[in-house]
């Protein structure tokens, strides 16, 4: 739709799409006999919205601003697929036991997975098919940690298949203004992203090793919630210099504080998935058109001078990593591991230079 003369126009799209029998390679139980099977399996589910909005608030003679904003959204799931599948795995990478997972039967396209410290639980009963009454015990969505009394450390579910976090943005944009003044024009994009979850895979090697902000303070540490056994409170302060009995076993106050960062603290999926925005200044040129100046002459019939920057700066909430936006196997925006980062380099940012001559 075009308003004001073409100097505002708006193009909305909302899409719902299934596309069925994906080729999918599976990994299976070894016991099947194979490690991935290669078949047309499952569907995958998208829906969605974009919108593009482009204006030209200044339309002089010798100065034009024209302005182009893009956002879209969208949400995908995993259909249908191959029985006893409860998790496909896209690709290899795993950071910490945390994995880029899809999960079928209308689970998230863009998951992780990893394993996570239990929390408290509360017994519920619930009533069968049957008409029998049947009690389960049911975690506290936000219930205290469980401590493990037999390790001194909290309780760890013990499987890297719990869904810890959905990698897919809420929405991702970008605005181009463009300003044009008589033969010089300037240009630049930004563009952002808000929401999704990303694993530091960055905190999660530098804490194993002792080298995070976090684990500067190894004089002490304390683990409290309630006992895994008894559900009663605990509480307990490990001290550099102090020993300690635990299960039947004496252990030092620093072998329990390396205990936890490395091993304990790293194994919790949750302790480095950030959900992250980011605004990136993408791109920025500048032009100047000398075919002006140059006339009179027969030999050139234009010629153009740009200068361009690429990815001069980030604004992120993303802290204690590198680039949100390098994905683990290393390239930008990743294949099939985005949303898991690791030690990346960033994305480097870049200037050239340019004559365009036109004979």
């Amino acid at each position: 739709m075009q308003f004001f003369g073409g100097r505002l126009g708006v193009d909305y799209t909302y899409y719902q799409s299934e596309t069925k029998n994906q080729i999918a390679a599976p990994r299976l139980a070894q016991s099947t006999g194979y490690i991935l099977f290669s078949l047309n399996s499952g569907s995958v589910k998208n829906k969605g919205m974009e919108l593009m909005i482009t204006g030209r608030p200044i339309d002089k003679k010798d100065f034009t601003w024209d302005v182009t904003l893009n956002m879209a959204g969208n949400r995908g799931t995993l259909g249908d697929f191959v029985e006893g599948v409860d998790y496909f795995y896209v690709t290899a990478v795993q950071i910490g036991g945390v994995k880029a997972a899809s999960i079928p039967n209308g689970g998230d396209f863009l998951a992780l997975t990893g394993n996570r410290w239990l929390r408290e639980t509360t017994t519920v009963e619930t009533v069968d098919e049957n008409g029998k009454t049947v009690t389960e015990e049911v975690e506290l969505e936000n219930g205290r940690y469980q401590v493990d009394p037999t390790t001194g450390l909290y309780k760890l579910e013990g499987s890297t298949t719990n869904v810890v976090g959905n990698r897919e943005p809420k929405f991702t944009g970008g605005l181009t203004n463009t300003f044009r003044w008589k033969d010089l024009t300037l240009s630049f994009l930004l563009d952002f992203r808000i929401g999704g979850d990303i694993y530091n895979g960055t905190q999660y090697y530098l804490t194993t090793y002792g080298q995070s902000e976090r684990t500067l303070d190894r004089s002490s540490v304390t683990v409290s919630g309630v006992n895994s056994e008894t559900g009663e409170p605990y509480s307990q302060t490990y001290n550099a210099g102090d020993s300690y009995v635990i299960n039947g076993n004496t252990y030092s106050g620093e072998y329990m504080i390396q205990q936890y960062w490395s091993s304990n603290y790293a194994s919790n999926a949750y302790n480095f998935i950030q959900n992250v925005n980011w605004l990136k200044l993408r791109s920025l040129s500048l032009s100047y058109d000398f075919s002006n100046l140059i006339k009179g002459q027969n030999i050139l019939k234009n010629l153009t001078a740009t200068f361009a920057a690429n990815n001069l700066f980030t604004i992120t909430n993303y802290k204690g990593g590198m680039d949100p936006e390098v994905a683990a196997v290393g390239s930008t925006g990743g294949s099939g591991s985005i949303g898991i980062e690791y030690c990346g380099v960033p994305t480097q940012r870049t200037y050239s230079f340019g004559i365009n001559l036109t004979f």
